[in-house]
């Protein structure tokens, strides 16, 4: 209840705000908090010593400011997600994937989009919906019904349908096997949905969702991120890698999840290497020192 209240608060104020101001100030507060979370800074730079493949210190702490900086931008997007428009969402894109994507959408198999924690994600499936593409999205839930209901009614009403995590089910296969379009995320999985594969020369545990609705609707699985510009903080620059669209299932269940999310997560490598400072995870990503490494196996 708090916290909806502190939201609306924020909202109050920030919004008569020209965005590049409240970037601005985003970028000062989030330069404060990375000295003051000790544990979330740890993670983060421990994880983007791995992407960079340093042992730099200094090399790492600049690219993890950046990325607390990038962040403090995405909590004031997010914060101006209530008050955006259809038209709002269309003047930041750009995009120069349209054909790959309509070729995809009109197989009549469906897409499923799957991200992580980069650049402006929940900006991403609101770039589609505001050009009449029917997206879904799995999202998580907020404790307070009137917290969900403002962050998630936002997002309907620029086109999206929202579909809680727990309430995944028979709806969400169906929209799929008509030809729809599915996002969700890989980095943050469920208890009792993993998969562990290789993402940065090392062994993690990601959500195993993904492959398996892929693989039991016939959709596409597109691994993708959503840049924040780089050359403007305003711009939301999808990029999606349809070359994992096209692999094709031997049949043993368990080994599909596993090579597929393989390659999903090497198309996300290759974007997450390029752009370091966008990848947003404030908790260890790969088991710490002296940790066993989750076995490759599946759980359902």
């Amino acid at each position: 209840m708090v916290i909806y209240w502190l939201f609306r608060l924020t909202i109050f104020l920030t919004r008569p705000l020209p965005l590049s101001l409240g970037y601005r100030l985003a970028a000062i507060v989030a330069q404060i908090c990375y000295y003051c979370f000790h544990r979330q800074r740890r993670a983060l730079n421990a994880n983007l010593a791995r992407v960079l493949d340093s042992s730099d210190r200094r090399a790492v702490d600049r690219v993890a400011r950046r990325a607390y900086r990038n962040f403090g931008k995405f909590v004031v997007d997010f914060v101006h997600f209530p008050s955006m428009s259809r038209q709002e969402v269309r003047r930041r894109l750009v995009f120069s994937q349209w054909t790959e994507l309509d070729d995809a959408v009109e197989s009549g198999r469906g897409v499923l989009i799957v991200t992580m924690h980069c650049g402006v994600w929940d900006l991403g499936a609101a770039a589609l919906a505001s050009y009449d593409y029917p997206v879904h999205a799995i999202v998580d839930s907020f404790r307070y019904p009137k917290l969900d209901e403002l962050v998630h009614g936002s997002r309907r009403k620029l086109g999206m349908d929202v579909i809680p995590r727990e309430r995944v089910g028979p709806s969400t296969f169906r929209a799929l096997k008509h030809g729809e379009i599915l996002a969700m995320l890989i980095d943050t999985p469920s208890a009792g949905q993993t998969v562990t594969v290789e993402f940065m020369g090392a062994p993690t545990t990601v959500s195993a969702v993904p492959a398996r609705i892929a693989l039991s609707t016939g959709a596409h699985a597109v691994p993708a991120i959503v840049l924040r510009g780089p050359e403007r903080d305003t711009i939301i620059r999808p990029l999606l890698d349809f070359r994992t669209a096209r692999y094709e299932p031997t049949g043993d269940e368990e080994q599909d999840v596993w090579a597929l999310t393989t390659l999903i997560m090497a198309g996300l490598e290759t974007m997450i290497r390029k752009y370091p400072d966008q990848w947003m995870l404030f908790d260890h990503f790969w088991p710490q020192a002296g940790e066993p490494a989750t076995p490759i196996a599946i759980k359902r």
